[in-house]
């Protein structure tokens, strides 16, 4: 009796670790997540990529729109947001995890929430009567036991388009569900990011071009803030900056990283997500009393927010040891070498960070390398060295160079930005030096302050005070496309696998598959 009952309870775990195991497949419909918000619907929903590896991958994504429950008179969306988030290292950071306290949640909140007619701000209702389609990037949501391709923006920008398409296709299912609104005809697409998501809205907006999506999407362009758009240039502030730079006084000093967490995802980002970077690891970078601290455990863990990060490197300045998920990790030897606490004032009270001396957590090698401008004389390459194949892959990720962009791009950009450096913005204003005010301009009086800062003054104005903006972006010529059909035709007739591979037609092979947002069995 107690050998059947082990048995049975056996049986009971593996189908439940099984069940939990399960890979996820591609929504056939939009499913509610956050429904007390008045006039405005929150769903989640799950849709069909390529990996950085370039397999079929299935991702995650929020779906917010206006839906009014007394709407006026021929009310329809105005406006779809490609919003691609900022930099996160926990997965309850993701936009599939956010509350309704969540930061970027809370201020983006205001684009979908409707607003009436103001004729001395028509763009006021046209952006805020909106859809928002906010993708959580491969490693985040129902990805989230995969390696984050950090700032790998081919790859990256493929997927937020995707999860566009395809949040699309499912929103024109719901045919008024929840009282939500059909599209105008004549509907706008902006595509949105600050920080990491400012570099991926930029290259969201290469993506529809060079894919001839424009038409389709009624792309419009996009507005970007203090975006890591040049990584190299970012790596030579770095290295290089006195805190003079731009014409403004910072708190950097040469040779000094103020947000050292980006700096190991960064060359992670490259090794996972470049080719040539298969044969390197960290180590040929990082010094190992850098990597000791265990930087890598708690990013690889994705239960940790930067600020906590941060908090960890802080307390093994202090304390010489930092307990993460109940294991305590000693601080190395040197750790006040490599690591030194600054000070941030504050209104009422100042808060600390923890700021690193690149010239002790970087390799000797690697730092002698990319101190010296003669290295950076002739075009990258991959060669099979370790620093010129990290250069090769910093410069493929690129967005500034390489494409002419079709349709207005809005820059905000702080020049005091210490963690992604106003040359970000230089470096494509000289790729394009004759687009000025044209096909793109700069908003560079929006904030003087460092990064965190200058983005929530970015994001809160996006819905608040920055109509400008899109009225400038919307002010090009408009593309051709007259209806939702159009869009939905984008996926009608195409069959993916249940995890998500895309297939050139209709299958053969028996099997579950997915057309049209809905699951079809081939016998």
């Amino acid at each position: 009796m107690k050998k059947s009952l082990l048995a049975l309870l056996a049986l009971l775990c593996v189908v439940v670790q099984g069940s939990w195991a399960q890979n996820p497949t591609p929504s056939t419909a939009l499913e509610p997540y956050i429904t007390t918000l008045g006039n405005r619907m929150v769903y989640k929903f799950n849709y069909p990529s390529t990996s950085v590896t370039g397999d079929p991958v299935v991702l995650s994504s929020l779906l917010c729109c206006w839906a009014p429950t007394t709407p006026p008179k021929g009310a329809a969306i105005e406006s779809v947001h490609l919003y691609s988030h900022y930099t996160v290292t926990a997965n309850s950071q993701c936009p599939t995890s956010a509350t309704l306290s969540t930061a970027d949640f809370v201020v983006l909140s205001t684009l979908f929430e409707g607003a009436e007619y103001d004729e001395g701000k028509p763009y006021k209702s046209i952006v805020k009567r909106s859809i928002v389609i906010m993708p959580d990037y491969e490693g985040y949501g129902v990805s989230s036991a995969r390696t984050h391709p950090y700032l790998i923006q081919k790859v990256t920008a493929q997927q937020v388009v995707d999860a566009l398409t395809y949040g699309l296709e499912l929103y024109g299912k719901l045919n008024g569900a929840n009282n939500t609104l059909p599209l105008k005809d004549n509907w706008r697409c902006f595509s949105l990011g600050y920080s990491q998501g400012g570099a991926v809205a930029l290259a969201a907006q290469r993506h529809i071009e060079q894919n001839g999506l424009s038409d389709k999407l009624h792309f419009r362009g996009t507005i970007c803030g203090d975006g890591p758009y040049d990584l190299m240039a970012t790596m030579h502030y770095y290295l290089n900056d006195d805190g003079t730079s731009y014409d403004v006084t910072t708190a950097h000093n040469e040779n000094e990283i103020t947000f050292p967490v980006v700096l190991p995802m960064i060359m992670n980002g490259m090794i996972v997500g470049n080719p040539a970077m298969s044969q390197h690891k960290l180590d040929d970078y990082f010094e190992q009393s850098f990597l000791d601290t265990g930087v890598m455990d708690w990013l690889s863990t994705k239960n940790l927010t930067t600020d906590d990060i941060n908090k960890a490197w802080l307390s093994q300045i202090d304390n010489g040891t930092a307990t993460i998920g109940g294991k305590t990790y000693k601080a190395p030897a040197n750790m006040k070498e490599m690591f030194f606490k600054h000070e941030i004032p504050g209104m009422i009270w100042s808060s600390w960070v923890a700021w690193a001396n690149l010239d002790k957590i970087l390799t000797p090698g690697f730092y002698s390398y990319m101190k010296n401008p003669d290295n950076f004389i002739s075009a990258p390459a991959a060669t099979g060295n370790a620093y010129e194949d990290m250069r090769y892959a910093l410069e493929s990720n690129n967005v500034c160079t390489g494409w002419k962009p079709q349709h207005r791009i809005q820059f905000a950009h702080s020049k005091g930005d210490m963690v992604v450096p106003y040359g970000n913005y230089l470096a494509f204003h000289n790729a394009h030096p004759h687009g000025l005010d044209d096909m793109y301009r700069i908003d560079n009086t929006f904030s003087k302050s460092d990064h965190l800062d200058a983005g929530k003054m970015f994001l809160m104005g996006l819905g608040t005070e920055y109509f400008n903006y899109f009225q400038w972006v919307d002010a090009a010529t408009p593309t051709g496309i007259k209806t939702m059909k159009d869009v939905r035709g984008m996926m009608s007739d195409v069959w993916y696998t249940i995890d998500g591979r895309r297939l050139s037609g209709k299958p053969t092979q028996k099997g579950l598959y997915i057309v049209n947002g809905k699951k079809v069995v081939i016998k």
